[in-house]
Parts: C-alpha cells; sequence; structure tokens
C-alpha cells in the first residue's frame, strides 16, 4: 500500500496510537500470544531463510543474466515474502521477474507463468492474470494445478462455467494442498458448505504435519478454515482455529484482524479493539481500520471512532490495486462517499462479474435509493445459490424496501439460521425488520 507523505503522516499516527493501546489495554486472551513467544525466533529465522535464498539467486543471476531459472526462482522467492512480511511491493518485483523468466523461455517454464499469474491476482489485476492463466493450462493442460489456479481467477473474475470446467477435472486430486482451498470455495459458492468444511479440515490437517510449509502458509490455512467457521455460525470452532494458528504465526495480521472480527460480532468491544489494534500495528488493512472505529464507537468514544474512520478513508484511497470490498461497504453502512462506491461498483462489475462484486454494487445501489436496480444486482449475487449471511441479509432488506415482504422475510430467516451474529449490527437490523413484518 502506498501513501502520500500526508496520507502516510495520517496512518502512522493512528498506528503510534494502536501500539500504545495493545500495550495496555486487557481484552485480549493474552495466552494466546504468551504461548506464541517461543515461534517468534523460527519466523524471524524462516524471513532471514528468505534473504539469504534471494541473495544467492540474485548472485547467480549476475553470472548468468539470461537464466529463466534464477529468474523464475527470484520471482517465487519474492511472491513469497511478500505473503511473509505483508509487503506488498514484493509482488510487483515477483512479477517483473516472472515476465523476464517468460520472455526468455516460455517450454518446460509453467512454474514461472504460474508465478506471473499469482503475482498479478495478489495486485488485483484479475484480467491480466486470467489471461495468463488460461495460456499456462492451454500449454499445459493435465497439471492439476494450473487448472485448479485457472478455476480461482475464473472465480474472480466471476466466470463461473469456466471455473466449474476446470474445477470439474480435479475430483482425484481434491485433497492437494494447492487444490483443497480453491475447491473448497466453489463448494462454497455454490452452496455446498459441508464439502467445503470438509476439504478445508482435511487441508488443515495435512499443513499442520508439513514441515517444509512456511509458517506463513500454515497461518493462511488456519485462516482460511476458521473464516469459513465463522460465516457459518461456528464461532467457538472459528476462535480456536484462529488461536492455534496464532501460535504457529504470531504476527499474522490477518488472523489478528480476523479475531477482532469475531469479537466486534459477539459483542466483545475491548477484546475486538485489542486484536484489531494489534493487528494495524504490524499492517495498516482499511476493513481493521473500520472494525476498530465501530468497536470505538460502541464503547462511547466517538472522537477516537471518527478518527479511524477517517484514517480509514485515507488507507483506501492510498490503495494501488482494485477498491477494497470490504471496506467500500463499512463505507456504504456509516454514509460515507456512496456515489464514490457505487461508481467504483459499477465500473468494476463491468469486468469482474462476480457474486460479490454484484452484492456491493447492489448495496451501494440501496443507499443510493435506487431499490429497483439494487433487485437486479442482488439477483446476480444470489444466482449460484451462495449461502452468505450477508448477501442473504441485503436482499432481504432491498425486498423489505421494495416491499416485497414475503421475499424479505424468507431471506432475512436465512441469513439469521446460517448465522445469527454474523456482523455486530445487521442481525439486531434483520430481527426488527422481521418484528415489524410480523406472521
Amino acid at each position: 500500500m502506498r501513501f502520500s507523505r500526508r496520507r502516510l503522516v495520517q496512518v502512522s499516527a493512528i498506528v503510534a496510537i494502536a501500539c500504545a493501546a495493545w500495550l495496555g489495554v486487557s481484552g485480549v486472551r493474552r495466552e494466546v500470544i504468551a504461548d506464541a513467544a517461543g515461534e517468534r525466533s523460527l519466523r524471524m529465522a524462516e524471513v532471514a531463510e528468505r534473504d539469504i535464498q534471494i541473495a544467492a539467486w540474485e548472485k547467480a543471476l549476475v553470472a548468468d543474466p539470461q537464466s529463466a531459472i534464477a529468474l523464475g526462482q527470484l520471482a517465487a522467492l519474492h511472491s513469497q515474502r511478500a505473503r511473509e512480511t505483508g509487503d506488498e511491493t514484493g509482488y510487483a518485483e515477483a512479477e517483473a521477474y516472472a515476465r523476464r523468466s517468460v520472455a526468455i523461455r516460455t517450454n518446460r517454464n509453467g512454474s514461472s507463468f504460474a508465478t506471473l499469474a499469482l503475482a498479478l491476482l495478489a495486485q488485483h489485476r484479475f484480467m491480466e492474470a486470467d489471461s495468463i492463466a488460461t495460456e499456462l493450462v492451454r500449454r499445459d493442460p493435465d497439471v492439476p494445478q494450473y487448472n485448479a489456479m485457472l478455476g480461482e481467477i475464473k472465480m474472480e473474475i466471476g466466470d463461473y462455467a469456466a471455473a466449474r470446467t476446470a474445477f470439474a477435472r480435479l475430483h482425484r486430486q481434491r485433497n492437494h494442498l494447492s487444490i483443497a482451498p480453491r475447491l473448497a470455495r466453489w463448494h462454497e459458492l455454490n452452496g455446498r458448505v459441508s464439502e467445503a468444511r470438509a476439504l478445508l479440515s482435511q487441508a488443515l490437517e495435512d499443513a499442520v504435519i508439513r514441515r517444509d510449509l512456511p509458517r506463513e502458509q500454515v497461518a493462511w490455512f488456519h485462516l482460511r478454515a476458521g473464516e469459513l467457521e465463522l460465516r457459518h455460525g461456528r464461532p467457538r470452532t472459528a476462535r480456536s482455529i484462529f488461536e492455534k494458528g496464532l501460535v504457529i504465526e504470531p504476527k499474522d495480521y490477518r488472523l489478528l484482524s480476523a479475531l477482532a472480527r469475531l469479537e466486534a460480532a459477539e459483542g466483545n468491544t475491548r477484546s475486538a479493539v485489542a486484536y484489531g489494534e494489534h493487528a494495524l500495528a504490524i499492517r495498516v488493512d482499511p476493513a481493521t481500520l473500520g472494525i476498530v472505529g465501530d468497536a470505538h464507537a460502541a464503547m462511547g468514544d466517538d472522537r477516537r471512532a471518527e478518527m479511524y474512520f477517517r484514517t480509514m478513508e485515507v488507507a483506501v484511497e492510498g490503495q494501488p490495486a482494485a477498491f477494497h470490498r470490504a471496506s467500500s461497504l463499512f463505507l456504504l453502512d456509516h454514509g460515507r462517499r456512496t456515489p464514490e462506491v457505487l461508481a467504483a461498483a459499477r465500473a468494476e462489475t463491468a469486468v469482474r462479474r462476480d457474486v460479490y462484486g454484484y452484492d456491493l454494487l447492489a448495496w451501494a445501489l440501496h443507499k443510493s435509493h435506487r431499490n429497483r436496480e439494487a433487485s437486479q444486482a442482488i439477483a446476480q449475487a444470489l444466482r449460484l445459490g451462495t449461502r452468505d449471511p450477508l448477501i442473504l441479509y441485503h436482499a432481504g432488506v432491498i425486498a423489505h424496501a421494495l416491499g416485497r415482504a414475503a421475499a424479505s422475510r424468507s431471506l432475512l430467516e436465512q441469513a439469521l439460521a446460517v448465522n445469527p451474529r454474523f456482523d455486530a449490527t445487521h442481525p439486531d437490523h434483520a430481527r426488527l425488520l422481521l418484528e415489524e413484518m410480523g406472521d
């Protein structure tokens, strides 16, 4: 994330507050972090080893500037370091090395093509990633991992027919660690939550016992498995998974942010602030800023809440890639920048037609009092039968605004059935609407 000098000063001020608050707050289960203390030196050693590997391959590249192998290795290492450190500039470096590698050699260089596609995906350059992955599968159609990557990218751009074709080839390899999470997400999108849970649970077990996986990747498996449980109304299970992930990777801001979101939905505002501010001290994330701001507001500290809200807006402006959907929903819920979010959502759905993009567009239209258009957009968000309680809630509210009581009641009841605490405030609003509609 790149910031101007003015923006950097504003964001740094919040991070400084976050660090101070983390040192003094008492809402977090500190044994989770304490238990992880012995893992920190291992993590530092792992990052240091990555730097050593990069330096070694840089020397090899100096010796042979036309080495596609050295360039491919550097691309993969910079991509991995970006994941480990949260420094997204590493993806641009990975892209540059991978492009040089495939320019030198196209045959038998699939790994560099794959690294290039994933680096583009990490930068939210979905159509470019799709082009690279499509070419890779055309060249090597029998490699399961390439088909899985293509399926993931097709999901991201909303080309679900192509995603279905790609994933249909992978049944025998469904438990492979590079395939299971992607296939699980496909199942979840299509409303097959039990199948998704089974795949992620097995993948998590396999990842934990793999000694060759970087700790960041093992933590990521905890994140994916925990988020599935959190979305579908199993907060206790989600908490356990997130906390186990933190023992492995204590400074994983994604896990800390997920715990902040969980605590906020459970009404534990002090713990939400503590986890969120710890995450922000590691990496500034717009959605986490919103979670912490809301928690401060719930505790009556409107001044500090507003400071977080404004900083979140600054952080969103500073993003070099596609706009942040979670923070865009936050802005809409708080009546901020609705015209800008609507314009961005329209522009994105012109090229990226996935269910979450249409959900955001529908909510922006609803907040703009254009509910007939919102109804058309939310129908696209529901087209796969996705059992995401937030999408169901949005659909129920839009139906209510149009006077479609029966549809609204059904959708809101489904949202609460999937997860009665899917958000800090929306479930209460859903119950209020249901009470108003009566029987």
